[in-house]
């Protein structure tokens, strides 16, 4: 299972990176909400865990934005 997770926070994302593998999750991050974007579009994830509150474009657009070609579950922060 791909996991995408999204924060500006760098120790954060860090943390749930290193929890979801040692769990043998594939993760991919990004530290924004045009990252998300563009990954989620790219790496087409089973999952999406997005931060509401991030520079250049906030999580609630991200994720209308994502909504517009995916239904991939996301798990707001």
């Amino acid at each position: 299972m791909k996991i995408l997770v999204v924060d500006d926070e760098e120790l954060l994302v860090k943390g749930i990176r290193s929890n979801l593998q040692n769990e043998g999750y594939e993760i991919i991050t990004a530290s924004n909400g045009v990252e998300a974007v563009e990954k989620a579009k790219d790496s087409n994830p089973d999952l999406i865990i997005l931060d509401v509150m991030m520079p250049e474009m906030d999580g609630m657009t991200a994720c209308a934005r994502i909504r517009e070609f995916s239904n991939v579950p996301i798990i707001l922060l």
